[in-house]
C-alpha cells in the first residue's frame, strides 16, 4: 500500500471521527480539512501518525484545525429581535457564568431560539449569525473534553452566580439535557468528580461558546439574522 492510500484511509477515519464528535455534516468536514490542508499534513508527518493511537491522531488533526482558525462563524438562538448584546441582561447561574451564549452549531442554536418561544410564548424565534474574530488580547478557555476541570468550572459558576472567572471567552461543552443530570449529582457532592467523568464519557455532547465582556464583543460581529415561525401554533 503506497503512502498516499495509507494517509487518504487514515485521514477519511479521522474526518467520520471529527464529524462525530463536533455534530458536523460529511460535506462540512470535508470542506474543513481541505481549508486545513489536513491531509497534505497527514502525509508529511506519516511515520510518525503510525507509531501514535487513533486517539492521538484525532488530537493531532484538531491541533491543525484550531492553530488555523482564527475565524469562528457561532450561532445565537432567541425569541427576541435585537441590535447590540447587553451582557447585564444575560441570565445568571449559566454553566460558563453571566454572558452572551452562542454555539457553532446552527442546528443547536435553532433548538435553543424555539425552546424559548415556547417557554415565553413566542409565535416566532431568530437565528443570529456572528463572526468571532479571535485575537491574542483576549483571554480565551477551552474545555476540550468533559473533565473534572469543566465540571469544577461549570459548579463554580452555577452555584454561586454571576462571573466566577476572568475570561472574556470560553469555548467547550454544554451541560444539556444529556448531561444535566450528571452534573447536578455533582454539585450536589452525590458524585464524586472522577464518578461524575465517568459517567459523561458515554453522554453526546454540544458545543458553546460564550462572551463574558464588552472587550470580547468588539470580536463578534453580526453578519444576519433570521426569523422562523414555530409550525405548532
Amino acid at each position: 500500500m503506497s503512502v498516499q492510500t495509507d494517509c487518504e484511509m487514515l485521514s477519511v477515519q479521522a474526518m467520520e471521527s471529527y464529524a462525530r464528535k463536533y455534530n458536523i455534516s460529511g460535506n462540512d468536514v470535508v470542506e474543513l480539512f481541505h481549508k486545513n490542508q489536513v491531509f497534505e499534513k497527514m502525509i508529511i508527518q506519516h511515520e510518525y501518525l503510525h507509531q501514535i493511537s487513533f486517539e492521538e491522531v484525532l488530537q493531532y488533526v484538531e491541533k491543525i484545525i484550531m492553530e488555523n482558525s482564527k475565524e469562528l462563524v457561532v450561532y445565537h438562538g432567541s425569541c427576541y429581535e435585537f441590535e447590540n448584546i447587553e451582557l447585564n441582561k444575560s441570565h445568571n447561574r449559566r454553566d460558563f457564568g453571566k454572558g452572551f451564549y452562542t454555539t457553532i452549531l446552527k442546528s443547536q442554536s435553532k433548538e435553543w431560539g424555539y425552546r424559548l418561544s415556547l417557554r415565553e410564548k413566542k409565535k416566532n424565534y431568530f437565528i443570529y449569525e456572528y463572526l468571532f474574530e479571535e485575537n491574542s488580547v483576549l483571554n480565551v478557555k477551552r474545555f476540550d473534553t468533559l473533565s473534572e476541570e469543566w465540571l469544577e468550572f461549570i459548579k463554580e459558576n452555577r452555584s454561586k452566580g454571576g462571573l466566577q472567572h476572568k475570561y472574556d471567552v470560553v469555548i467547550g461543552p454544554v451541560a444539556d439535557d444529556n448531561t444535566m443530570e450528571t452534573v447536578q449529582l455533582y454539585i450536589a457532592n452525590i458524585l464524586t468528580a472522577s464518578e461524575a467523568v465517568e459517567r459523561l464519557r458515554y453522554n453526546k455532547v454540544n458545543n458553546q461558546v460564550s462572551f463574558h465582556t464588552e472587550k470580547a464583543l468588539q470580536y463578534l460581529h453580526l453578519v444576519r439574522r433570521d426569523s422562523y415561525v414555530r409550525n405548532d401554533i
